[in-house]
């Protein structure tokens, strides 16, 4: 067991050591990830946006053509007026043109509510693009600074992963998954020493017996407050009990 001990303490230091390099990236994994998430609504925003204008504009378009075969209609109609021989006939081209009046009222209303459409998603197209463009300098940026970060530690978390390998290799799977389940409840930190006659994890006092237990370093012990794993470790408990 004192050799498991020995290998749950180094595994510990190792890990603390990654949690340091992790800690230089500071929130900087977090941010990239936000904003790359938000550049894609944004992006996503603006096609929907633009496809919508399309249909707005395909839509004009055809209103357009359609008032103005109304107009020579109506104009058709006019000309007609002059050649009737019967009032019948007068009023049946005058009831024509009152309800090409009416159709090309109900298109030129429809024309102006698209103009207006077309304006509003012009203006909203332009400024998700201001958006799109702002999110894309500060993803950009971020990304380099991150890449920074990772070049610098890059090669240091390799050799840790790789220690951190061959420390799990010696230790038996269930020995693992309590010291995982620990460090994931214990913000990364599942093994501590005695320090001071207390749990180097809570600072909660220890019985002398219970530490010279502890020192045999002949089975595991867990504090009963916080639940680490206790262990004597020469280079941060001896001579400070």
């Amino acid at each position: 067991m004192q050799q498991v001990l020995i290998h749950l303490i180094k595994l510990q230091e190792l890990d603390s050591q990654l949690k340091q390099l992790e800690s230089l990236k500071g929130d900087l994994p977090n941010q990239v990830s936000r904003l790359s998430e938000k550049l894609l609504d944004s992006e996503n925003g603006l096609k929907e946006d633009e496809e919508k204008l399309k249909v707005y504009q395909k839509e004009r378009a055809m209103a357009e053509m359609e008032i103005k075969a109304l107009e020579g209609n109506q104009t058709k109609y006019q000309t007609q007026l002059f050649n009737v021989k019967t009032n019948r006939e007068y009023d049946a081209v005058t009831q024509e043109i009152e309800n090409v009046k009416v159709e090309i009222g109900k298109k030129e209303s429809r024309l102006l509510e698209l103009m207006d459409a077309e304006e509003e998603t012009k203006s909203t197209i332009k400024t998700v693009q201001e958006e799109i463009e702002k999110l894309r300098k500060q993803f950009d940026e971020k990304s380099t600074e991150l890449k920074k970060r990772l070049a610098n530690t890059e090669k240091d978390e390799a050799a840790l992963h790789d220690q951190r390998e061959k420390v799990l290799r010696k230790l038996e799977k269930r020995i693992v998954a309590t010291y995982d389940r620990i460090r994931k409840a214990k913000n990364g930190f599942a093994v501590v020493p005695v320090i001071r006659n207390a749990c180097g994890g809570c600072f909660k006092t220890l019985p002398p017996q219970r530490i010279f237990e502890i020192r045999q370093m002949n089975r595991l012990f867990l504090c009963e407050v916080c639940g680490r794993i206790l262990v004597w470790d020469e280079k941060k408990s001896e001579g400070l009990e």
